[in-house]
Parts: C-alpha cells; structure tokens; sequence
C-alpha cells in the first residue's frame, strides 16, 4: 500500500509540472534554425508563430530587421515585407532575393494578454554562389601555338579550380601549365581536341560546379596540288579542288583572266562546301585559260591555281568533190578544225583500211600529204590520184580525228570514161510470139551519160509502125512489132557515145514457138499408189525455157480421153505421181509447155500399179553435230551418241502406205552389246505401239553409258514394214566426286551414314521380296512398264487426248539417216513436191512443189 501510493504521488507531480510548462507563452520561428545560411540571390520566408494557450490574446506581432526596425507588411516592392497568416496569429518574414547586406539578426515581438511580452530572433548568413565569368563553352586553339584555355570563376568565399580531361586530373608538366582562371595548352596538336572539364569549389559552403569546354583544334586549310583539267568544248565538265583543314574549308574559284567569281557567273556553278566547279556547254574562246581556287577556313586563307585546257572537237569545214577523167590526176583536199589540230586521212568507202600517210605500199599511184596550222587550230588532208582509173571513182570519207573526238564527211570522185557494155554484153534474147511486141534495152555505163541510138542492119532506125524508141540515153528501149515477119526477128545494134568514145553492142531478136514433143519419159520407181517418172525434153530444142510437163492419165477400161485426168509438175521438180488404185492399169500421156504454151502430148509406156502390202521401210532421223544427215546411224556396227545419260527422242518420217493406211507404228528396243564382233541383246521391251498422229518417241529411264538397239516399224492391215534399226549409245553423266582427304567425320556425317545403311537394307528386302513372291517397289514398276502398249492403244484414235509432245516445239529440225532399205524403196524421193492434178471436173492442189521454177521471162 505504501509503494502504491508514492508511485501516485510522483505521477501526480510529472503532470502537474507538463501542464506548467505547456502554459508558458512564447514565439516559434520556422525553420527551426538559431542561425541560417544561405546564398546570395536565393528566396527565404521565415514564419513567426505564437505557442501560447490562447491565440487570440496575441498582439502587436511584427518583425524588426537588424537594426531594430519594424518590417513593413504587405509592401511587396520593398526588398523584405511581412505577410500575416491568414486565419491564425503568424507573421512570414519573406526575403525574395537575398542580398549581401541583408544579413544579419531579425526579430519577431509580440505581447500576450497586453502585459507579458513576447520575443524570438534567428541570424541570417550570406554568401556568394560560384558564376563562370569567363569560361566560353566552345574554344579554338590553332594547331602549333599556345592556347590558353579560359575558365574564370567568381564567388564569396573564393572558390578553387580543378581540370581534367577524359576522366583524368591535368597537373601542371611540360605541356600544360595549370592557373587559377586558365589552363595553358603548348604547341597545340590535333591531339588536344577533346571536352575539358573545369570544376570549382567553395570548402567552406561546399559549393561546387562544372563546366565543360569544348576544345577543338582547327588547322590551317592546305590545297592538295591540281593537274591540268581538259575538257572538251560544248560539253558539261567539273574540276574539284580538295583542301584539308579544320574546320573543313569553304571555296572559291575566281578566272584569272578578268578576276570573274565564278560563284556569280554564267555557265558555272561552285559548290562551295565541296570544292567543285561545274562548266556547262564549255567554250573553248572563254574558257580555256588558268583558275584560281580559294580554300578558306577561319584559321587562314590560301589558294592555288590550275589550268583548264579546253579540246575542241574536230570539224571539217572543207571538202569539194573531184570529176576528172581516166588517165588524169586528181586531188581530194579535206580541211579540217579542232584544238588540238585534228590528223587528217581519207578511206574509200568500199575499204575497211584508211590510207597511209605517203605512198600507199598497195597502189603507188595514190599520194596522202597532211599539214598543221596550230595557232589557228587548222590542219588539212590531201589526197593525190594519178592516172586515174574507173575503180577510183566513187565515195571517198575524210576522217578528222584528235583527242577529243572524231568527224567524217563524205566526198567523191567521179571518174570520166567512154561508153562501155562490158557488163550488159551478154544479154539473153527477147522473145516474142503471136505478135506481141519485143522490148529490147540498151543500157551503157558512161560518165558523163552517153547518147543512144539504134540500127537494124546499116539503116538508123526511126519510129514507125514497127520501130518505136523511148528515150535517147543514159537508157534507151527499142519496142519492135515484127507482125510475124521473120524479117524482123534478127540482131539490132545499140550505139552509146559521149564526148569520150562510143561502143555498140547487139540484141537479138527470136521468135518463139510451142515446145517440141517430149523425147523420153520413163518410170523410176513403183509403189502400189504413186509412180516416179523420169523425163526427158526434145533434143536441140532451142526455144523459151520450159516452164513445166502436164501428164494426162486414164485407166485402161477407159476407152476415151475425154475424161483423163491431169497432172502438172514445175520443171525440174520431183515428177511423183500419187493417188493412184492398186492392181489397176493406167495409160499416160506427156507434154512440155514454155511461155508460149503446151506442145503435143505423146504416149508413155502402160503401167500396172502393184497389189497393196506393207508400208516401205520408215526413215529414222537423227540431229548431227553439223545438222547434216548422218547416213551411217542405221548402220548395224555403228551406235550413234545420245546427248542424254537417262532418255532419247527417236524420230522419224511417215513412210509409204503402199495402199493400204498406216495404222500405228511399233517401236522395240533392247540393251545390246558386243562380243567377238557379234551384237548381243537383252532387256528387250518390244511392241511399244505409238499413233499415226506422232513421228517421235522419248525412250525415258534409260542407262547412262549404255548401247541400245532400237527398230522402227509401220504397220498396216497387211502387215509390218520392214524395220528400220538404230543404235545409241547414251552419254556417261556425272561422275562421283571423290575428296581429296578423309577429314574426322562430324555428327551429321555420321547420321548420313545411318541412313544410307537404312536404304541399302530396304533396297536389299525389296529385292529379295521381287525375287522370290514378285513383290515390292521393283516389281510394281515392271508391271507398269509391261502395261505401256495397252496405256497407249486409247491414244490411236483420238487426236485430242494425245498429250503436247517435244516435235510440237521449235526445236531443231531433224536429219534424215538411211536405213536399211529395199531396192525399190532406195528410189524413194527425200520430198513430195507441189503439183496440180485435173481430174475432168475439179482441180486439185498438192503441196510440196513450186510452179514456175526456171520459167521464161
């Protein structure tokens, strides 16, 4: 009980000394700081709060500067004002830019109930912050010298400088000498470029700042040496001047001639953060000369001069033609301009070679002299001919050439000569018949153009009602209207004169009749439907050429001609007669015509056309090297080459039916080799059927390196042709690659080696399984093979289903090669001609054949 009661004696006594304490009036200053220090310039408020029981017995409250004097409120111009707490006793003592002589101690008073008083106070402290003065942010020292680097600093207290460059302090050694407001660089290089870091500090206030100065070296600007410029006139050209230094230079370029700034001139153009001077449509009078380029930076000035030498390219200003005649001299002068003076020669149009400058070494009659004029840019070219000939005559090019380019330009020679029919001498005849005119031309070569005239015998022939003449020279007609006269039909002279000869020559004049009958005709060969004829014309048949033969044929139980029906062939075509009946017996006749018209018709030997049978033999064809027809491919000891390891494409040409149609062609091949000189053949396929509608065949799948024998059959409703054979020989293909070295094999190698065991296991199985129950991938694919005949029986009566086949594209065409071949079918023609056959009431075309070949004029 006792202890209880003492703890609450002192608990009583603890609150009654808070609650006195707590009642003590008296003033707070905020912040809570007996002395405040700060900058020069900053902003300050200091809030004087009563701490008393009651606020509202607060009065007076104001605030006294250092010297004691109270602070006007709410005077805001003032340098230091009062601001009242709204809503509550406090005053704010608000300094909005501290000065240097505003520091000191500053009061707030104030009374409580009006008799106790009221009273706090706070010194204030003043410095001044650290300020660059003089430390530009960019600085330039110039390569070579001395630079101070400037960093001055102001403050109050007095601040220390600090440098460094990339992190590093710089001390004063032998190339910087450190100050308190500088940092002396010696000798600058471009080395010292670089951001410099000057930093102060105040170790009383622990102030501190930084400033980084850029430093950049500049170089004086230095013009690398300029070689001539040339520049060819009426062109667009630039010259480039390239200075180094730092900062990099600008330029000018000024024509030393007249001191022009090119900048502001016509036809140029200066780039002047480049250096470039662009020329446009360059004058040689203007612009030939020396300029000077000026590179300018600001460390220094300098410049340089260049020439520019202008090239004009060569024109020829001169050149006159040359008439004289043959056996004299003459002269071809070519005069030309150009800077430099342009070389001049001369070339016949009709050589590939220009003339030498001297005598030529190939004809020592022809002289080429040159000279120079270099002051005026002129040079000139003579050509010199003596005993001029007619070969001389025509264009001869003068050539100007020089650095800057080339000029041509035509001149002639025009040779002088007498009348001549040396090209014109041997003329053919003129026809005429049924008394249609006869034209005769006289056409001489003579310069200057002759003077014609015609004779017929002594007399000089004038026009009349057989003579009519068209033009007296350089070329003339005689139109001759003989009315049958056999007078008239004979030579006529034509005489052409010129005031340096004359020459005559003769035309004659014949008369033209039908041919004559037809000397020979007989049958080269005879297949069940067409018949080769051999033909023979008159003998000595001095007449119009032959323009073609007309056969007329009937069958023999026919009695009449009326109804026989015609056959025309072009002379010297192949004379093929087709289309004609089986076992059936024919009668012909044959007759000539020329340009006149047809002469008789005389009898040939009867002919009785074979019974039908088998197509002849097909003609395989095979490209060769030369395109030409190889005729040893079906030879049976000879194996044509296959430009493919793996396929071949056999083609052919369509044979004779002999009567009776083709139905489809069979095709058999087998690999074949040879032993003891014999062939030897295994793995046949055989019976490959292919349409009428095709002439080829892709023999595909096939063995690199490997003969095969392949024959080619047509067959009819008769039966099979005999078989034309081919051995190929395929190319070899790609040969394995084989290194060099066996490095260490890597994962990857190894797995490829994995999976190719894998497949040799598979293979092996397949094989096996062929072998023993014909089963597998092997034996699915030899029973695909053996259906191919089947797979194409649908395609022989259906031209639309038939897939596009290689003959269809633009390949090369292919060439004949002989087969083996019967002796009646070796007479076969290469191609059917055009012809025309007349069966008595239409007429019928056939291709192949050109009408009109070797027909007179």
């Amino acid at each position: 009980m006792m202890r209880k009661s003492g703890f609450c004696v002192v608990l009583i006594g603890c609150l009654l000394l808070t609650g006195a304490n707590a009642q003590q009036p008296q003033l707070e200053i905020q912040p809570n700081e007996k002395v405040m220090t700060r900058e020069v310039g900053s902003s300050l408020a200091l809030t004087c709060r009563p701490n008393v029981p009651d606020p509202s017995l607060v009065t007076q409250l104001e605030w006294r500067d250092r010297f004691d004097r109270k602070i006007d409120s709410f005077n805001r111009a003032n340098p230091v004002y009062v601001q009242h707490l709204p809503g509550e006793p406090g005053a704010v003592l608000i300094f909005p830019s501290l000065t240097e002589n505003q520091a000191g101690t500053y009061t707030c008073r104030g009374f409580y109930a009006n008799t106790e008083p009221l009273l706090a106070s706070v010194d204030i402290k003043t410095y001044v912050g650290i300020s660059f003065v003089e430390a530009p942010e960019n600085q330039y020292p110039i390569v070579g010298r001395d630079f101070r680097v400037k960093c001055k600093v102001k403050g109050n207290p007095t601040p220390t400088i600090d440098w460094n460059k990339d992190d590093l302090p710089i001390t004063t050694n032998e190339k910087f000498v450190v100050d308190s407001e500088e940092l002396l660089i010696k000798n600058v290089t471009e080395a010292d470029d670089g951001v410099y870091k000057c930093t102060a500090i105040v170790l009383m206030t622990g102030d501190i700042r930084t400033r980084n100065i850029k430093v950049e070296v500049q170089v004086p600007p230095k013009i690398q040496p300029m070689d001539t410029i040339t520049i060819v006139e009426g062109e667009s050209a630039s010259a480039l001047c390239n200075a180094t230094g730092k900062p990099p230079p600008s330029y000018q370029w000024i024509k030393l001639r007249d001191r022009q700034d090119l900048s502001v001139a016509d036809r140029f153009e200066v780039k002047k953060i480049t250096g470039q001077l662009i020329i446009n449509r360059v004058e040689y009078e203007s612009d030939d000369g020396l300029y000077q380029c000026i590179a300018e930076n600001s460390v220094d000035r300098v410049n340089t001069t260049v020439r520019v030498n202008v090239l004009v390219k060569p024109r020829i200003f001169q050149l006159q033609n040359a008439t004289d005649p043959v056996k004299a001299n003459t002269n071809l002068t070519c005069k030309a301009y150009g800077r430099p003076p342009p070389s001049v020669t001369f070339r016949k149009l009709s050589r590939r070679e220009p003339f030498k400058v001297g005598q030529q070494l190939d004809d020592g009659r022809i002289f080429l002299e040159q000279e120079y004029n270099p002051e005026k840019g002129e040079a000139y070219g003579t050509l010199l001919i003596s005993n001029l000939t007619r070969s001389d005559d025509g264009l001869y090019e003068c050539v100007a050439e020089n650095t800057a380019g080339v000029a041509y330009k035509n001149g002639h020679i025009t040779t002088l000569f007498p009348p001549t029919f040396a090209r014109t001498r041997d003329l053919p005849p003129v026809w005429s018949w049924d008394n249609r005119p006869g034209n005769l031309t006289c056409l001489p070569e003579a310069i200057p153009n002759a003077t014609i005239m015609w004779k017929y015998g002594d007399i000089e022939i004038q026009d009349n009602n057989v003579f009519r003449k068209i033009g007296n020279g350089p070329v003339s007609y005689l139109i001759i209207n003989p009315h049958n006269d056999r007078r008239y039909f004979t030579r006529y002279e034509c005489i052409a004169s010129n005031n340096l000869g004359k020459a005559s020559m003769f035309i004659q004049l014949k008369q033209g009749f039908v041919p004559g009958s037809v000397s020979q005709v007989r049958k080269e060969y005879v297949t069940a439907t067409t018949i080769k004829w051999s033909i023979i014309p008159a003998n000595n048949f001095d007449g119009l050429p032959l323009k073609s033969y007309t056969v007329r044929y009937k069958p023999e139980r026919e009695l009449s001609w009326d109804y026989a029906r015609n056959h025309t062939w072009s002379f010297g075509a192949p004379y093929i007669l087709e289309g004609l009946i089986p076992e059936e017996t024919y009668h012909f006749q044959f007759a000539a015509k020329n340009e006149v018209g047809m002469g008789p018709f005389i009898n040939a030997e009867s002919v009785t056309m074979p019974r039908r049978s088998v197509p002849t033999q097909p003609k395989i064809l095979i490209e060769s090297n030369r395109n030409k027809i190889d005729n040893t491919a079906n030879r049976e000891d000879t194996a044509a080459a296959s430009p493919y390891a793996d396929h071949f494409e056999l083609r052919w040409s369509v044979p004779n039916d002999n009567g009776d149609p083709i139905l489809y062609y069979l095709i058999d091949y087998c690999i074949t080799e040879k032993f003891n000189g014999e062939w030897r053949d295994r793995d046949c396929v055989n019976d490959i059927q292919r349409s009428i509608q095709y002439t080829s065949f892709e023999l595909d799948k096939l063995r690199p390196d490997t003969t095969y024998k392949i024959e080619l059959r047509a067959r009819n409703s008769i039966g099979d042709s005999w078989p034309a054979v081919l051995r190929v020989k395929t190319a070899r293909g790609i040969d394995p690659i084989v290194p060099m070295q066996t490095p260490a094999m890597s994962s990857s190698a190894i797995i490829g080696i994995v999976i190719a065991a894998i497949v040799v296991v598979l293979v092996l199985l397949d094989l096996t399984c062929y072998f023993v129950n014909r089963l597998g991938m092997i034996a699915m694919c030899c029973n695909a093979r053996t259906k191919h005949t089947d797979d194409e029986d649908p395609k022989l009566g259906s031209y639309k289903a038939a897939p596009a086949h290689p003959s269809s594209l633009n390949l090369p065409q292919p060439i004949k090669l002989a087969t083996t071949t019967t002796p009646t079918e070796e007479r076969e023609p290469l191609q059917q001609p055009m012809s025309v056959e007349f069966d008595g009431k239409f007429t019928h075309s056939k291709s192949g054949e050109i009408i009109g070949k070797h027909s007179a004029v």
